[in-house]
């Protein structure tokens, strides 16, 4: 079965994927925050407000559907030289089946047929599996950087891929 891609636009969508977001993030983070600084990042960076800001500056959201249940999303916006993938999220039962490789190769698609020369991320310092998941891809890493949230500090390794 293939998935499909949802564009978040109405409200519920936008709540869905903020549920989503709340449940994926939880899973992945709670080894490197504690549970009120995880809610607070949860809060500032994927809550329904936070999302529709994002849509709002000009990302693209998209919820991953397969059979018609959600099982991740995803999100991107364009700049001048690059489709800068800000979200790529799957709940646990679906990774490892091909279904993030293909929607980084539909991302690498749509940056290059826009005329853009790179496809660039942010993942995670201590992602050791997403950092490889990129780093299998083509895709080179940065120095990491700090970054902050609610006060709280990410630190993050940026990726980034020619096309």
């Amino acid at each position: 079965m293939k998935p499909d891609y949802k564009l978040v636009a109405k409200a519920k969508y936008i709540h869905l994927t903020a549920d989503l977001a709340a449940e994926v993030w939880q899973e992945c983070y709670q080894k490197f925050y504690p549970p009120k600084q995880l809610a607070a990042l949860i809060g500032a960076l994927q809550s329904p407000d936070a999302i529709e800001a994002d849509i709002d500056g000009g990302a693209n959201y998209f919820v991953v559907q397969l059979g018609g249940k959600p099982i991740g999303y995803f999100a991107w916006k364009m700049e001048p030289t690059a489709l800068h993938l800000l979200h790529l999220y799957l709940l646990p039962a679906y990774r490892g089946k091909a279904l993030g490789r293909d929607i980084l190769a539909s991302c690498e698609r749509l940056a290059r047929s826009d005329g853009k020369g790179r496809v660039r991320a942010e993942v995670h310092t201590k992602a050791l599996p997403v950092l490889a998941f990129f780093k299998e891809r083509g895709y080179r890493p940065g120095a990491p950087e700090p970054a902050e949230a609610e006060g709280i500090r990410m630190d993050l390794t940026p990726v980034e891929k020619f096309l």
